[in-house]
């Protein structure tokens, strides 16, 4: 993770930072990345990278977990929007990543992430854990009192997230037009919801 200098620098010129290492994550996958050209486009020192991360998968994992973080709360949004129903919450979060990925740079990112995940190379297995971790997940909190205390929470909050990832995955190999994914997703919630209510 970050360093305490990278934390206590000015917002403005962390987000350069993050910028420009999405672009490099972007153009090619973490084991390709390469630090000078993230220097160079956020206009720092070389040396100076090393003051704010460890190495360049040290930033990878850190902005997967910004970007995670921008994502939830973004999702309170949504749920306002909803009229705090999660599960359309959930249909407009979904199609709001579904529109930020018909920028080519935003897909690409996405499919990179994945080329992380699945990579076989050793360094990935430090990497992925620290990509998955809990915090990253569906909040069951969102989620009406009887679902939270319900035997089968876990279970949903896990279907939930499979569908996202199935349809995500879907939409990203080209295998699904933007509409016909944000429609399965749709389906794939309603069903959810409507069969775990009649429990």
């Amino acid at each position: 993770m970050p360093t305490k200098t990278f934390l206590n620098l000015p917002k403005e010129k962390k987000l350069r930072i993050l910028r420009a290492a999405k672009k490099e994550f972007s153009r090619v996958p973490l084991d390709k990345a390469v630090i000078a050209n993230i220097v160079k486009e956020a206009d720092i020192p070389r040396g100076s990278f090393y003051q704010y991360f460890e190495n360049v998968e040290d930033l990878f994992v850190y902005l997967i977990h910004y970007m995670y973080g921008i994502d939830k709360k973004k999702f309170i949004k949504y749920l306002k929007e909803a009229d705090n129903d999660v599960y359309e919450a959930l249909k407009l979060k979904f199609s709001h990543t579904i529109d930020k990925l018909t920028i080519e740079e935003n897909r690409q990112f996405r499919l990179n992430i994945m080329s992380a995940i699945f990579n076989e190379k050793s360094t990935y297995d430090i990497v992925v854990p620290k990509i998955m971790e809990p915090g990253t997940e569906v909040d069951l909190a969102y989620f009406p009192l009887e679902v939270q205390k319900s035997k089968n929470s876990q279970s949903l909050l896990n279907i939930i997230k499979m569908i996202g990832k199935t349809c995500l995955e879907k939409y990203l190999i080209k295998a699904a037009s933007e509409e016909e994914i944000k429609n399965n997703y749709n389906d794939y919630i309603d069903f959810v919801k409507f069969s775990f209510n009649k429990q």
